[in-house]
Order: structure tokens, then C-alpha cells, then sequence
């Protein structure tokens, strides 16, 4: 999904980063000399900012376009940036930057909850609204939390994609993110309590793997090495769009789709060939879109005081409904879909 050569992405990533801070700058200077228009309420509509874990993927972009669709009817002006690659000190540049430029909320899905709420807890103490969305940060660094599924249910259907597959007996790996992911920190470990239902009571979890970063040629190497240092295992795990698609890859170029199992979550778009082909016979993911519809309607629910985040706390957006605020200070967007090939036409992606 991204370009291997680091240089590159970081170069990229700075010039994204001063692009940024010069179009604000633009903004304001075409603002300032506008006097009494400028103090005039609602001359001007107010500025969030959305900073995704790096941009250039379809889960994030999916994001922004849903947050955007609810900005719109709102009246918010909302920008949308981030690092190119996995990076919290990326992030942390972005947030400094937002605040500084006066937006007044931010949306963040964290790479590195701990290194990036400091700059969050400066950003509120600023009086920014600070919302997370798809990885939490820490809850000092946030308001609330938009999840795109139930944790519970994404480790449970897992499972069942798996189990379902392998008659619910034999050996597993989960190639997952890098370790300082929480959602992924969060499934892993629900995944791992379930196991111990009599349902699972027959399938073994043999290890965990957190490749050190989310690149596609990194996932396809840590797929390539699980095949050649676990040949018995029945299939593999991947709750990442990134690892599942790598996983399917490799599992399709060696030939042996036949006998090795891969599912996780994954992005329709990048897992046709893989679902047509036969090769992965079902993955799942919630809808990104709604992910960012319902961020995008919590913080106008706090913005205009309608909740503050606490327990039990409710809103309404649009057309999807009724939310209410879990323990936690977390919201879940919605239900997820299981992909098979029978069903992969039934959606337009």
C-alpha cells in the first residue's frame, strides 16, 4: 500500500506537513483584513482537522469522506492530513500545527497512543475538542472514542471465519500491526479469552506476530516467514487490511491457497482478486464511511455541549440513528460484514 523506500516517504511526509502549514497560513492572512466581518458570528466556519494513522489508503480516505458527507450539513470546515507512513511523531508535527492554526477539533487514529496524547492534552488545554477514531489514544488525550465495530464481535467472527473453514480444530498465527496499535492490541486479546469456549476448545493459537511497521513489503515478508517456520498451521489470522491482503498474496503466488486458511479484516477493494480467485473464501470490516459519519456527529455533539463524554451520554446522526456513549468514553459505529464470494456483489465499493 505504500512506497518501501523510507527517504522518500519522509520527504513526502515533510513536504505534506509544510504544505499544510502554508495553506493555513493562506487562510488567515485572507482573513485578517476582513475587520468586522471576520468578528461577525459565523462569518467564518469553524475548522476541524482529521489526522489519520498516514494517508493513502482507502480505509482513511473512506474515513474523511464520511466525516466530510455530516461536515457539510453541519457547517464545519473540515481538513484532512497526516504522516505517509506510520509515524507518532508525524502525528504529534500535525496536531501541533492544527492547533496553532486555530482549528478547534481534531480526529486522530493513533499509531502510538503514549507518544502522541501529550500533544492531544496541550491541544485540549487549548480548548480543542479532540475525538479518536479507528485506534484510541489514551483517554486524557480524547473526549471519546468512535470504534468502527464491537472489539467483542470482531475477535468472536474472527474465529468463526477461521473455525468455520478448519472443521474448529488445528494450529493458527495472527499476523497483526505493530504492537502499539490498541485496536489491534485490544482484538488480539478478546480473541485470545474466546479461545477458551468450548466452541474453540480444538483450535491453538500458536504466536502473535507484530511485524515493527504496517508496510505491505513488511507483511509479505513476515507471511512469507510464517509458512517457511509453521508449515503445519491451518491459517492465518490478520486483523489488518494491510497483513491480510499480504497474507493472500503470498498464499496465492506459492500456490497454496488449498492449504492454508487466510481471513482477518481486510478492504473489499483490495481482496476481490483474492475472493474471486477462490483463494480467501470470506474477511470482514465495518464501513469506514459510517466510522467517519458518526465521528463527525460526536464532536458537533460536544462542540454544542449535547454530551460531554461521559457514560450513557447521547446523540442522534441523521439518517443512522441514535448513538449513546459506552463506559470508556467509546461509541461503536456499527455492525461489520462478512465478505464471501456470494455476497461481494451485493455492495458497491
Amino acid at each position: 500500500m505504500r512506497n518501501p523506500r523510507t527517504t522518500a516517504r519522509k520527504h513526502r511526509g515533510s513536504v505534506l506537513l509544510a504544505c499544510l502549514s502554508l495553506s493555513l497560513t493562506v487562510v488567515l492572512l485572507a482573513s485578517g483584513g476582513q475587520g468586522a466581518r471576520a468578528a461577525a458570528p459565523h462569518a467564518l466556519p469553524v475548522k476541524l482537522f482529521m489526522i489519520p494513522k498516514f494517508t493513502g489508503i482507502p480505509p482513511f480516505t473512506q474515513a474523511d469522506e464520511g466525516a466530510a458527507q455530516y461536515a457539510r450539513t453541519f457547517g464545519y470546515k473540515l481538513d484532512y492530513g497526516g504522516p505517509t507512513s506510520s509515524s507518532a511523531s508525524e502525528q504529534v508535527k500535525f496536531v501541533d500545527t492544527a492547533v496553532a492554526r486555530g482549528y478547534k477539533g481534531i480526529f486522530i487514529s493513533a499509531d502510538d497512543p503514549a507518544a502522541v496524547t501529550p500533544a492531544l492534552e496541550r491541544a485540549r488545554r487549548s480548548g480543542v475538542t479532540v475525538v479518536s477514531f479507528d485506534s484510541d489514544v489514551l483517554p486524557a488525550g480524547r473526549s471519546v472514542y468512535v470504534e468502527g465495530t464491537s472489539a467483542e464481535f470482531i475477535a468472536s467472527v474472527q474465529l468463526d471465519m477461521l473455525g468455520s473453514q478448519i472443521g474448529y480444530r488445528g494450529n493458527f498465527v495472527i499476523l497483526s500491526a505493530q504492537a502499539t496499535d490498541t485496536n489491534q492490541v485490544t482484538w488480539n486479546k478478546l480473541l485470545v479469552q474466546d479461545l477458551r469456549k468450548p466452541k474453540y476448545r480444538k483450535m491453538h493459537l500458536v504466536t502473535i506476530i507484530n511485524p515493527p511497521d504496517d508496510a505491505t513489503p513488511t507483511a509479505v515478508r513476515y507471511a512469507q516467514s510464517i509458512l517457511k517456520t509453521y508449515p503445519t498451521i491451518k491459517g492465518i489470522i490478520a486483523p489488518t487490511t494491510i497483513a491480510v491482503a499480504a497474507a493472500a498474496q503470498v498464499v496465492q503466488q506459492e500456490k497454496v491457497c488449498g492449504k492454508y486458511v487466510v481471513t482477518g479484516l481486510g478492504d473489499p477493494k483490495q481482496m476481490l482478486s483474492y475472493v474471486k480467485s477462490g483463494c480467501v473464501k470470506q474477511f470482514a470490516l465495518w464501513s469506514f464511511t459510517r466510522e467517519g459519519q458518526v465521528a463527525m456527529c460526536a464532536m458537533h455533539a460536544l462542540l454544542t455541549h449535547t454530551i460531554t463524554g461521559k457514560t450513557d451520554d447521547a446523540f442522534t446522526c441523521g439518517k443512522l440513528g441514535r448513538f449513546t456513549v459506552k463506559p470508556g468514553g467509546t461509541i461503536t459505529a456499527g455492525p461489520p460484514t462478512v465478505f464471501t464470494n456470494k455476497n461481494y456483489n451485493l455492495y458497491t465499493f
